[in-house]
């Protein structure tokens, strides 16, 4: 046993050696205390930890980055980058990994605790993934992000997807061809904004297109040159429906791409915003966005009657359960809308009966 020690200013210490012949100090102001400390010294020697080790969470960020998350989309990257420079770096950069514990990654997550669930939720993947690398290195015993969870918010109610005969109005009423091309594709074949706008004519044969490409910004404006699909599954060829392959054909072939930019190559960021709000926007009167079209075009495979498999074939998900999430909302909705089938049936049913008895 290590030889106890009183200080003069009260508390306890005992001299620890550690497996590789180190030497360690723990103090307390009670032995209850110093006992704690020395156990907690010691599982961290046993888990093969560097004991001492003062690497702090903002150097280790940076290697986790490079080391963890190279090759991922551009956008994908920002995400990580975004929510550790604007959420945890303030919070946490400057201390060490050894020193952060739940009570920390709480005032993380208190200080956003007003932000969407979805920002929540991205900065709380984060901070998880970014202390689980360390663990699995040996630089911390336990990820202090286990067990964290979001603040619930109030989700406000807006409209997620257009009835049929608002998607017909929408498409009448868009007149601009580059943006009413954009929006047929969205609503008729359900393609992602990335998608539409990387759509080339050359993609699309008398019965069919094939998504091989996706437009996207990841330094705000100009597109990425790499033009990657969000996932393999976005990799897809599609039926076209009569009603597109009408407005295809309406549709001017002023350049390779059938969703250019007004000088006729691929659209920028600024380029999309102004098309959308000038020609898309303001011929409706709620607001819309360009995934409620692809939204409109799942639930029009719904009540088409379309199976889960083959719906998720065309929706291009990566798994059948983001396929499975939209259908069982409209399955949940379907059934609420039953019991107006159920009222005019008892009302119905009820008449019949008053009446035998009336005149028997």
């Amino acid at each position: 046993m290590a030889k106890l020690k009183k200080r003069k200013d009260g508390r306890y210490q005992r001299k620890i050696t550690l497996s590789d012949g180190r030497q360690k100090i723990v103090y307390g102001k009670t032995l209850a205390e110093l006992n704690a400390a020395e156990d907690a010294l010691r599982e961290q020697d046993h888990a093969g930890l560097q004991v001492g080790d003062h690497t702090l969470v903002g150097e280790w960020a940076k290697v986790w980055i490079e080391s963890y998350k190279t090759g991922l989309r551009a956008s994908t990257l920002r995400m990580y980058r975004g929510s550790y420079n604007k959420h945890i770096m303030p919070v946490l950069g400057s201390m060490e990994l050894q020193d952060v514990r739940p009570v920390h990654i709480r005032a993380v997550m208190r200080s956003i605790a007003a932000k969407s669930e979805s920002t929540q939720h991205k900065v709380l993947l984060t901070m998880r993934q970014l202390f689980e690398t360390a663990r699995l290195n040996n630089l911390i015993l336990r990820n202090p992000a286990d067990g964290i969870k979001i603040t619930p918010r109030q989700k406000q109610s807006r409209k997620e997807y257009l009835t049929k005969d608002e998607a017909e109005q929408l498409v009448q009423a868009v007149t601009e061809p580059r943006a009413r091309a954009f929006c047929a594709l969205c609503l008729y074949c359900g393609l992602r904004k990335e998608e539409a706008l990387g759509l080339r004519w050359t993609d699309i044969s008398p019965t069919s297109m094939a998504i091989v490409r996706g437009v996207t910004f990841p330094d705000g404006n100009m597109p990425d040159p790499r033009m990657e699909l969000k996932n393999k599954a976005s990799r897809r060829i599609l039926p076209i429906p009569a009603k597109l392959q009408e407005i295809l054909d309406q549709t001017p072939h002023t350049s390779e791409y059938v969703v250019p930019s007004p000088s006729g190559g691929v659209m920028t960021s600024t380029c999309y915003a102004r098309m959308w709000n000038t020609c898309v926007r303001p011929m409706v009167p709620y607001p819309i966005h360009a995934h409620m079209l692809r939204h409109t075009y799942a639930t029009t495979l719904y009540h088409a009657g379309i199976d889960l498999r083959t719906a998720q074939q065309l929706l291009g998900h990566a798994t059948i359960q983001m396929t499975a999430n939209i259908y069982t909302h409209l399955e949940a909705s379907d059934a609420l809308a039953s019991v107006t089938r159920l009222d005019k049936f008892w009302e119905a049913n009820s008449g019949k009966s008053s009446q035998k008895v009336v005149n028997p």
